[in-house]
């Protein structure tokens, strides 16, 4: 991706691919924590992070495809938090072959859908994913177009696990609750004389919520305005084309399928290909290192200065982080404690 009046430069393809499980109730009200998985137990990035604090939970395997086994550990993970709260849940799934009960559930019941009906039955292929896939993707061309400035080539701009994770986190926070509604709607989950009609898209029940809630853009809009920035293997594509990039790249093991089979062995053969060429691109890599308390303090009296000769909007946030990052630094270790001495020794 570069800027579109920028030559397109270079630029590999990419070798990090990552799954998201989505979960919600019906209502939009609870939204299970995002699952997030990649080729890496633990990417470089994770260093000095400590895993169960991400905002989404993180699982790997050689693929990063959903796995039975993978599948199995988060429904047991699910009903042991319903467990301790005390609450038994209705689960539907459709029959992906990686989506194999082999534990007794015992505050979960699991509904499959029918057999190929799950294009018209599944709650959040009516547009839930698409709306997330909106988000995510404004957050990823953001990101870009920061970078953009000081990149020479498409190769120094720096997108990192953790960067996916921090969107994928925010992203589905921003699915609102009347989308989920009237994904679930579409689906036949609820039936009201305000159905959506069998015959709406994706965007459509998106737009409706949105007009709803009285917000003159939508996601896919904002992200066509973005867009007009950058151009993406050397063409402009739509917002629609963008957010669906990926909607044929394949997200688990169908081992009773040949076809998948093959695809699987394919992609092994070429992680093995890769493997040494990954090892000694990770080895060149610079973890970039965050910033102690001390110069984060430094960092935000020089956003409180561009806020108040530049972006004057900005100038109470910034004053609020502020407060609160100066607040963690008083009550850390990294103040050292003073006698009162220690003012007048000098006097």
């Amino acid at each position: 991706l570069v800027l579109s009046k920028e030559e397109c430069k270079g630029g590999k393809k990419s070798k990090e691919r990552l799954t998201v499980l989505l979960c919600s109730n019906l209502t939009g009200t609870e939204k299970l924590k995002p699952v997030v998985i990649g080729k890496s137990q633990r990417p470089r990035c994770f260093k000095n992070i400590t895993t169960s604090k991400l905002p989404a939970t993180w699982l790997s395997n050689r693929t990063a495809w959903m796995t039975c086994n993978l599948f199995t550990d988060w429904l047991i993970t699910i009903n042991n938090q319903m467990k301790k709260k005390n609450r038994k849940i209705l689960l539907f799934i459709d029959n992906a072959p990686c989506h194999v009960i082999n534990h007794d559930l015992s505050n979960i019941k699991i509904v499959f859908f029918p057999q190929n009906t799950t294009s018209k039955c599944q709650p959040l292929d009516q547009g839930v994913i698409h709306s997330f896939k909106c988000y995510y993707r404004q957050k990823l061309v953001k990101h870009i177009i920061a970078q953009c400035t000081l990149a020479q080539t498409a190769d120094h701009i720096s997108i990192t696990v953790l960067d996916a994770i921090k969107w994928i986190d925010l992203s589905w926070k921003s699915v609102t609750e009347n989308t989920i509604k009237n994904c679930f709607r579409a689906a036949g989950f609820i039936r009201s004389s305000s159905t959506p009609s069998s015959s709406m898209t994706n965007m459509d029940i998106i737009v409706e919520t949105d007009i709803e809630s009285n917000n003159s853009d939508n996601p896919l809009q904002q992200l066509h305005s973005l867009l007009v920035h950058l151009r993406i293997g050397g063409s402009q594509l739509t917002a629609a084309e963008f957010v669906d990039i990926d909607s044929c790249i394949p997200t688990f093991n169908e081992w009773d399928d040949s076809e998948h089979l093959k695809t699987y062995i394919q992609v092994t053969q070429d992680d093995n290909e890769e493997e040494e060429e990954e090892e000694e691109e990770e080895e060149e890599a610079l973890l970039e290192q965050p910033p102690n308390l001390s110069e984060a303090l430094e960092m935000m009296r020089k956003l409180l200065l561009f806020a108040s000769i530049e972006q004057h909007q900005l100038h109470n946030l910034i004053s609020d982080l502020e407060s609160q990052l100066t607040d963690i630094y008083l009550d850390s270790k990294a103040v050292k404690q003073s006698s009162i001495t220690d003012y007048f020794s000098h006097c």
